[in-house]
């Protein structure tokens, strides 16, 4: 019932675009030339930070300021919280941009930011991973007759890595690109198999089907999702979770990508150590035959 309030109530909260309607009238000419540029770029508002739509609406950091307090927007992120309702229908910050762009940002700005976000995200990382879980998704994989990997997508990117290093162990990995074949692949697993599903928002419906065709089949479902609610997660076997480091509406995954990764090394990584002499065998083979 709590919950129900509490969605209830955020949808009685109107969005930014209404409320630039109903104050036009009192704003200053300069915060004029703002609402003029949110009422007719409101998508690409979210995406800019201060500085920038002060750019783009020919004002001032100032005037955007003024404008939000006037409009009585706690905050500019509460702007463009609210703003969003009115792009995507939504109130949910997860699906709020997570960059701010500026335009003719130097290099060494870009590279301090993104260095300093991923140092902040393999620190939560390491926190948010479960112990038990990654030795359970080690085992399972190690004692399926085949591991099928999942993702589309940059998760696509990561199941493909994934398969790399397993085959380079000598163990039985899947992956394709092809959507229809990952969908193909799941409805043709057996008992003993293990699906390892990756899905950053753990929401992707093609993902769902996936890991619901495993499971149907008597499959070990591991899924590779973001801290937080959503429908992978509920239904795996085995869950394994990243920092919910990103909103789903990105530019680009970037530090989830990163993050995903980094819990596939830790896989890997771990498979090595516990058959050292026969995975530095399977390595050396395989070592063999690509580099002739």
């Amino acid at each position: 019932m709590e919950r129900e309030a509490a969605m209830e109530s955020t949808h009685q909260i109107p969005g930014a675009l209404f409320e630039i309607n109903a104050r036009w009238e009192s704003l200053s000419e300069s915060e004029k030339r703002v609402a003029s540029y949110v009422v007719q770029n409101p998508k690409k508002v979210l995406h800019l930070n201060v500085r920038e739509l002060a750019k783009q609406s020919t004002s001032s950091q100032a005037a955007v300021i003024r404008f939000c307090k006037h409009l009585n927007f706690e905050s500019y992120s509460n702007f463009k919280l609210r703003l969003a309702r009115d792009v995507f229908d939504t109130y949910d910050e997860r699906y709020m941009p997570d960059l701010d762009l500026e335009s003719g940002t130097e290099a060494e700005a870009v590279i301090h930011t993104v260095i300093e976000r991923l140092q902040r995200s393999f620190s939560a990382l390491e926190h948010t991973l479960d112990r038990e879980s990654i030795t359970a998704a080690v085992t399972c994989i190690q004692e399926a007759k085949k591991t099928a990997l999942f993702g589309i997508g940059a998760s696509g990117v990561v199941a493909n890595d994934f398969m790399q290093k397993l085959t380079r162990l000598g163990t039985s990995a899947f992956y394709t690109p092809d959507t229809d074949l990952q969908l193909v692949a799941a409805s043709a697993i057996r008992p003993g198999d293990c699906a390892f599903v990756i899905s950053y928002s753990g929401e992707k419906a093609e993902m769902l089907e996936v890991a619901h065709l495993a499971k149907k089949n008597g499959a070990t479902v591991v899924s590779l999702t973001m801290d937080s609610p959503n429908t992978l997660r509920q239904s795996a076997d085995i869950t394994l979770l990243v920092p919910a480091s990103e909103r789903i509406y990105r530019q680009g995954a970037s530090t989830s990508r990163i993050n995903q990764l980094a819990v596939v090394d830790i896989l890997y990584s771990l498979m090595l150590s516990s058959d050292l002499d026969a995975s530095i065998e399977a390595i050396e083979q395989t070592m063999a035959a690509t580099h002739r």
